[in-house]
């Protein structure tokens, strides 16, 4: 009896489980197709547009769900609309998106930041992100110092958790397992339970990411079709950095089947171009997170006040 006793009394006790799950409302994204700029307007930019295609999906969201503040001053309200916007953010004054590299990472902050708060004045939405180093390019250097509120890290699941829980919009790159290219969406929800209690996102748990898909971003047949979300399971793995065997990083992993097929809306080529199941590291992740509904009707009331003022004063 004392032997099971002291079993009993010496068992480690067991951590609990816990489930994270955030998952945002899909009619709320844009839907524009990387492919839509696959043509000679755009010089047939639409295979590398991802970047800035998910930035236009991911700003709709946030003018959706924050109309007090952006009316829709943020992307428009049609399809030609969103086109448009794209078609400013690919431009070298924001992200500098080519055919031969397609958008660095090192652009997505600048580009979003000089749209959002320099182009069209709002000034209250907060960015943060974490983006790996090295944040220099010789072949294209970055356009801005490292922000402080860009940690120089890969993203993690809490990060990506926070963004969701706390409402913002965030856009999500990525590398190909096999270093051929790179990727990016815009994310859409979250849900793993912590089965063993480690904190950790291991890859027997399930873990599933939803984000819109540029390159698949809508189940309509044509631009009236509304945000689809793709999914595909997350984890985290311990990856060697290939030019250096010392280090090693703590990488989410994700794996999904990306989209092969046409574009609906024109152009000559669409499709993610990469059959059956793929995997990718998750590389960088840019966060914008609007003011709280009480916090945009007291600027909307401050507005107000100062122009009755104004109004006030002119009167003989």
């Amino acid at each position: 009896m004392f032997g099971i006793l002291t079993l009993v009394l010496l068992a480690p006790p067991s951590k609990a489980q816990t489930t994270y799950t955030a998952i945002q409302d899909v009619s709320s994204y844009g839907w524009l197709d990387q492919y839509s700029l696959n043509t000679p307007d755009f010089n047939f930019i639409g295979h590398d547009a991802c970047v800035p295609t998910s930035s236009v999906n991911t700003m709709t969201y946030l003018q959706n769900i924050a109309p007090g503040y952006f009316g829709t001053n943020l992307t428009g309200s049609t399809y030609a609309d969103w086109i448009g916007v794209d078609a400013t953010l690919i431009s070298p004054d924001y992200m500098n998106t080519t055919q031969t590299i397609g958008t660095l990472n090192n652009h997505l902050h600048f580009g979003l930041n000089k749209y959002v708060v320099q182009n069209k004045g709002f000034t209250e939405v907060q960015f943060s992100g974490m983006i790996p180093s090295p944040w220099e390019n010789q072949a294209n250097p970055a356009p801005e110092p490292r922000p402080a509120t860009i940690a120089d890290s890969l993203p993690t699941w809490q990060f990506l958790y926070d963004s969701l829980t706390s409402g913002s919009g965030t856009v999500l790159t990525m590398r190909w397992i096999d270093s051929s290219a790179g990727h990016a969406v815009s994310l859409g929800g979250f849900d793993w339970t912590d089965l063993n209690g480690n904190g950790r996102v291991d890859f027997d748990e399930n873990a599933q990411l939803y984000f819109v898909d540029p390159s698949d971003p809508t189940r309509g047949t044509d631009p009236s079709g509304g945000a689809q979300f793709t999914s595909g399971r997350i984890w985290e793995a311990e990856v060697p950095d290939p030019t250096n065997s010392a280090v090693v990083y703590n990488t989410l992993v994700l794996a999904y089947e990306p989209y092969v097929g046409t574009n609906l809306w024109g152009g000559l080529s669409g499709g993610g171009g990469r059959g059956g199941w793929a995997g990718a590291y998750l590389t960088a992740a840019v966060a914008m997170t609007v003011p709280e509904p009480s916090t945009y009707a007291l600027l909307a009331i401050s507005t107000a006040g100062l122009v009755g003022f104004v109004l006030r004063r002119r009167r003989p």
